[in-house]
């Protein structure tokens, strides 16, 4: 099976060149590296070149998120033969097993469309930062299993699930022809599950296992803290998901955790000092219910002038 990993990135060079040095110790090595750079400023080509020689560089003129970035990927490698796609967080390391682990659960089941990685914080000692999500439709919509768990041996039991994580998620050749694309709607943020969630609706399988490692620097490509924009897009997609991809029943499940999750938050964060943060987070769901797209400038998102170097990470 030609296997062909896709990176997005926007701006964070040397967090690029860390993931990039990583995949030098895959074995098999993949057939293609493509890293999908989303209008970066300064233009990086040159140096992504030089730190793995061979790299493809598939430069956009504008950020298009991780959904977009990692369509353009996508796209080259399956015009290029690719039988599975490795998509890949541009702020993780891998373990040199992930890609034949991945690959042996691909080849299992014809039906398997997807099989992602365990992934492990980037720390000394390791917490687990996600195994799997599971579809609840609370006001979180989605409960990702393993979530900072301090014991790295739980969740070591291969199974089919209702979602992968997208930082490191190996997908088939023919499930991407019949799925589709990432919806790029989401722009960054549940495109994974969404993803995950019509492969299922089709009758595919998606695999979780757990003998694949990825090391994940937690937010490192849109900030932590909840004042950053991870908390109006999860906001926004998680009801745009709803919109989307639930019965009536979910919908309404979701609708009342949701409430109740807001009125809790307010004391909390109102509490906190962090209303600004309960803003965005309202407004992201204000966004999603009226189908608006992600205000990339307001959330920083946007590329910078090109005479301004990128912040690193």
């Amino acid at each position: 099976m030609r296997v062909s990993v896709v990176i997005p990135m926007w701006n964070q060079l040397e967090l690029t060149q860390r993931c990039l040095r990583s995949l030098q110790e895959l074995t098999p090595v993949p057939d293609q590296v493509i890293v999908v750079d989303n209008g970066s400023r300064p233009d990086p080509r040159a140096a992504l070149e030089a730190t793995l020689p061979g790299v493809a560089v598939l430069r956009l003129e504008r950020n298009q998120g991780f959904a977009g970035g990692c369509n353009a990927g996508i796209r080259r490698a399956v015009d290029a033969g690719a039988g599975a796609v490795l998509l890949l967080n541009n702020d993780t390391t891998v373990h040199p097993a992930l890609l034949s682990e991945l690959t042996r659960a691909l080849e299992e089941d014809a039906r398997i469309a997807a099989v992602g990685a365990k992934s492990l914080t980037d720390e000394i000692p390791p917490r687990i930062h996600a195994a799997y999500g599971v579809l609840t439709f609370h006001g979180s919509l989605v409960r990702v299993e393993g979530w900072l768990e301090p014991d790295v041996g739980k969740f070591n039991q291969a199974c089919d699930v209702d979602s992968a994580s997208g930082s490191a998620l190996l997908m088939r050749r023919e499930a991407v022809l019949a799925v589709g694309m990432l919806d790029e709607e989401f722009f960054a943020y549940h495109e994974d599950v969404d993803w995950c969630t019509r492969a299922r609706r089709l009758g595919w399988r998606i695999r979780y296992v757990p003998s694949a490692l990825v090391y994940h620097r937690m937010h490192a490509s849109t900030g932590g803290g909840y004042v950053s924009p991870i908390t109006y897009l999860v906001a926004r997609n998680s009801v745009l998901f709803v919109r989307k991809n639930a019965t009536v029943g979910q919908a309404l499940t979701y609708g009342v955790y949701t409430a109740g999750n807001l009125l809790k938050e307010l004391v909390l964060r109102w509490r906190r000092g962090e209303l600004a943060g309960y803003r965005m987070r309202l407004r992201g769901l204000r966004d999603g219910l009226l189908g608006r797209a992600v205000p990339l400038s307001d959330l920083g998102l946007a590329a910078p002038p090109a005479d301004h170097a990128a912040v690193p990470a």
